[in-house]
């Protein structure tokens, strides 16, 4: 299959190249706000730390979607290695996020501690008794890794910074090979929309339909929003 531009990660390199200093920033962040240039490199950085933890391409991973620059940074990261986006949102029912953990074969989760560990508490209790990345919970049999960002560090969870700096163990050959091996018609992430029973089902949305509706980083995190 041909290489294409219109993916996310070479979107995001495409601007990061034009407007290097231009400001990214989200309506929950006054911390922390990047350059857009500082928040493609930080997004490598965190992909390269993803790879180290196991995340292929074409791997599930729920994240819960919060309006930060951080969870902007690991969308990105996700889409540099053409991770499979399973978006969430901290509002929904218990067991609806119980049972897309479980059907959606979700190998990594990623969320902000601050406003999610207490109900991530609720859904794997025994977490603390698990070695990091290789969590063993027999109700999720494959979910393996637990990623934060925000200020609360929790026992058996990596946080972003510490995959970062666990990234520094893979080879720029290998990120950059996933870079360009992820294309237009790759599904980048699952949008989950409810009925008026509310129950839920996903649609595929591949990167080239992500690109054309959403051109800029803001409107990128708009669309997140939307999605859950």
């Amino acid at each position: 299959m041909a290489k294409t531009s219109a993916t996310i990660a070479k979107l995001v390199d495409e601007i990061a190249r034009q407007k290097p200093g231009e400001i990214i920033s989200t309506y929950l962040d006054e911390i922390n706000i990047y350059t857009i240039s500082e928040l493609n490199e930080r997004a490598t950085m965190l992909a390269k730390g993803l790879l180290y933890i196991n995340v292929q391409k074409g791997t599930p991973v729920a994240l819960v979607i919060s309006g930060t620059t951080s969870c902007l940074t690991f969308v990105v990261a996700l889409a540099k290695i053409g991770a499979l986006l399973v978006p969430l949102s901290r509002d929904y029912p218990l067991r609806v996020i119980s049972d897309i953990l479980k059907n959606q074969k979700v190998h990594t989760m990623g969320f902000l501690s601050d406003t999610f560990i207490n109900v991530f508490k609720k859904l794997v209790p025994d977490l603390t008794q698990n070695e990091r990345g290789y969590l063993d919970t027999p109700e999720y049999p494959d979910l393996k890794n637990i990623v934060t960002f925000g200020s609360l560090k929790n026992r058996g969870m990596f946080t972003t910074r510490e995959l970062m700096l666990q990234g520094t163990h893979i080879d720029d050959l290998e990120i950059e090979a996933l870079f360009d091996n992820v294309t237009e018609s790759d599904v980048f992430m699952k949008k989950i929309s409810w009925d008026k029973n509310k129950k839920y089902k996903f649609s595929p949305l591949t990167n080239g339909q992500v690109v054309k509706a959403n051109p800029t980083l803001n409107s990128l995190q708009d669309f997140l929003q939307k999605s859950v």
